[in-house]
């Protein structure tokens, strides 16, 4: 939140906190070895050892667990060539997509031919696999798999819907005719997407070993133009992907810096919105029922949640013209910053006792500090630069936004051995950045020719998404958790 530095009052921009939610990426992982046998009368076996047999197989559905380090398509060329006395020695590694087919037993009902289609772009997201579908008649004998195996399939998934509440799937190595895993689903709520997304969270740490993100939501606000050339932004929440998009608040007036909570089976956005008053700190469940959280004089915003549920930090001026951080914790609200400063951002470190934030109180540029709740020693981790909007991840650290060559890039910093790393280095302003709940992606603002769009980073292989339109100015990203059921706006 840069602006509230710069303005140092009510025309503030903020950048919101950590959200925790799973996502994916990472090497590829083109063939699977499991410790799961394929067994041909029975269940897949975890005793560890890999045995074929060659009867007639019954596709089974018990669960087997899974390794997976091969990773096909490398190439290593060696050309050693004479330079003088020098020897040149040259290596390539090459990744391809692995090609992954999503097989539906016949007779196919139309639900279930929906769903294959959002798992489908669920599975393929990462551009790790070639996701194909093809319904099958029936899967009975070893020859069918070496048959697909034939057709140039690596990892088939066999789908069936045995009632209309559940579906199962299996995943088959065709290299090597084994289960390597399988499970039932039994749906959950009534989002058809939503079922997609759990299937994808259950298949996806078994073809990758990687953390999941696809049954989590993204919140952010947008700006829209009113008549006499007004600005006023509205909340809107959407797919990990940016698809699916709802609108969730829309007052007539600016809202600003949603925040996910992360209670499991309660799912509310908390945001901040200008009255003519103050800018007040605002909560919302999904059926758009909407009430004041914190309605104190200048600023409201920002909260945190501790990771067991019982605290929450915000930031809030008062009416006095500076920002500062205050902490809820049965039912008593107090004050725990007592500078000159603005102090802002804060976000909890998973231990429910230290957060980070931005002050600056120091020196005349925000820095980003560590604060112990029960011990109260301060520790400040950046030095120099102009520093932002800290988000935290329990086994990424921190990742936060400082100025560098004249653009904000993005930064992260690790608690344990205090090292900072610049992730971004191209033109633009990049700024609020959340992490994914697995760590492996980054949401985040991004500025480029007076325009914000949403975009993802994989910080596995530095890859970036945009998530909203080029035409459309987007900020403040909020990734949610995982929730019992996909958060869909009613």
């Amino acid at each position: 939140m840069r602006a509230l530095f710069e303005r140092r009052f009510l025309g503030v921009r903020v950048v919101l906190v950590l959200c925790t939610s799973l996502l994916v990426s990472g090497l590829i992982h083109q063939s699977v070895c499991a410790r799961a046998s394929f067994d041909l009368v029975g269940s897949a076996s975890e005793t560890g050892a890999v045995r074929q047999q060659q009867e007639t197989p019954k596709i089974a559905v018990n669960d087997a667990s899974v390794s997976h380090d091969r990773v096909l398509g490398d190439a290593s060329v060696s050309t050693p060539e004479s330079i003088g006395t020098m020897q040149l020695d040259v290596r390539a590694r090459i990744h391809a997509k692995s090609i992954l087919l999503l097989a539906p037993i016949e007779p196919l009902s139309r639900e279930l031919s929906a769903v294959l289609q959002v798992l489908q772009k669920d599975l393929a997201f990462s551009d790790q696999f070639e996701v194909r579908v093809k319904p099958i008649k029936t899967m009975q004998h070893v020859q069918e798999l070496q048959d697909l195996r034939a057709q140039g399939y690596a990892l088939v998934l066999f789908f069936t819907q045995p009632t209309p509440d559940t579906i199962e799937w299996r995943l088959y190595d065709v290299t090597q005719s084994l289960m390597v895993q399988g499970k039932k689903y039994t749906k959950r709520g009534a989002y058809l997407a939503g079922w997609a997304h759990n299937l994808a969270d259950g298949i996806w740490p078994a073809l990758t070993g990687q953390g999941v993100f696809f049954s989590t939501k993204i919140a952010y606000c947008k700006e829209v133009h009113m008549r006499k050339k007004k600005k006023i932004s509205h909340m809107y929440v959407a797919d990990y992907d940016g698809s699916n998009e709802q609108l969730l608040m829309n007052t007539p007036t600016v809202i600003v810096a949603p925040r996910w909570n992360n209670a499991a089976k309660q799912p509310l956005l908390f945001y901040s919105e200008y009255t003519n008053a103050n800018v007040r700190l605002m909560v919302t469940d999904m059926h758009k029922h909407a009430k004041i959280a914190s309605n104190f004089d200048g600023v409201n915003m920002v909260p945190t949640f501790s990771k067991d549920g019982k605290q929450v930090v915000y930031c809030a001026s008062r009416g006095d013209g500076s920002c500062h951080l205050y902490q809820y914790a049965n039912g008593i609200c107090k004050r725990i910053t007592r500078n000159r400063g603005n102090n802002v951002s804060p976000t909890f470190a998973d231990d429910n006792t230290t957060i980070y934030f931005c002050s600056d109180f120091q020196t005349e540029l925000p820095q980003i500090f560590s604060y112990n709740l029960q011990t109260q020693a301060l520790e400040r981790i950046t030095q120099g630069g102009y520093c932002a909007c800290p988000n935290y991840h329990a086994q990424r650290g921190l990742v936060y936004a400082k100025r560098a060559d004249g653009y904000m890039q993005l930064f992260t910093y690790d608690p344990k051995t205090k090292q900072h790393r610049q992730v971004t280095h191209d033109a633009g302003d990049k700024d609020e950045p959340s992490w994914s709940p697995c760590g492996n992606c980054v949401l985040f603002s991004s500025e480029r020719h007076g325009k914000n769009r949403i975009a993802l980073l994989n910080m596995l292989t530095n890859e970036r998404r945009y998530l909203t339109p080029e035409k459309e100015n987007c900020s403040y990203p909020a990734w949610s958790p995982i929730y019992d059921q996909v958060p869909v706006i009613l």
